[in-house]
């Protein structure tokens, strides 16, 4: 009995031990869930933060290549402009030929104004020359009588239009020969109805 008292002891001690290992095994279950949950959410913003600085990478390395650019062009400027002496040499050169230009352009320009002077004097001489000849005197009255000729032919010949319009009887005649046929018929067919 007393024997079977101890193993009901050692049981019931065993038994609460293993109560508080289960509590403790199930506390620690808690604890190993939250802590998941917590390393997911620290892990997504871990993901988005990478995401940024894929990004942030992706433009620097554009701009960098946008530097590198600018880097080579100032780079190829900066070796024109270290050459001063070509470069003042190269602008005198042009400026000479340039003066040269503008002096050829303005002895050419001169001479066509003065040309241009000479041919507008005789053109005025001509002109006056002309008015006061018998022969172009004639031809401009001519001319003049000519065009009130060529206006009054227009008119005329709208006139002849409009009234030949006007004395066009054909189409009148054809209509009125037309009603005439069927009158005759109709008259044929009453005396017949009759008979």
């Amino acid at each position: 009995m007393l024997r079977l008292h101890q193993v009901d002891t050692v049981t019931a001690s065993e038994l609460r031990n293993m109560q508080e290992v289960l509590v403790s095994k199930e506390t620690e279950v808690v604890q190993s869930e939250s802590t998941a949950r917590g390393l997911t959410t620290e892990s997504q913003r871990l993901q988005q933060d990478l995401e940024k600085v894929q990004q942030l990478e992706g433009k620097i390395t554009g701009e960098l290549s946008t530097l590198k650019e600018r880097v080579a062009t100032m780079q190829s400027e900066l070796v024109t402009y270290q050459d001063l002496d070509t470069l003042r040499h190269t602008a005198e050169e042009k400026k000479r030929r340039l003066q040269e230009d503008r002096v050829s352009l303005t002895q050419r320009r001169d001479s066509l104004g003065q040309l241009l002077e000479e041919m507008n004097q005789k053109y005025e001489a001509l002109k006056t020359k002309l008015k006061h000849n018998e022969t172009h005197a004639q031809l401009a009255n001519l001319e003049r009588k000519w065009q009130h000729l060529e206006q009054n032919n227009f008119v005329m010949k709208e006139f002849i239009a409009s009234k030949s319009q006007e004395s066009d009887y054909a189409s009148v005649a054809k209509n009125v020969s037309q009603q005439v046929a069927e009158y005759n018929k109709s008259l044929i067919d009453s005396l017949q109805n009759r008979s």
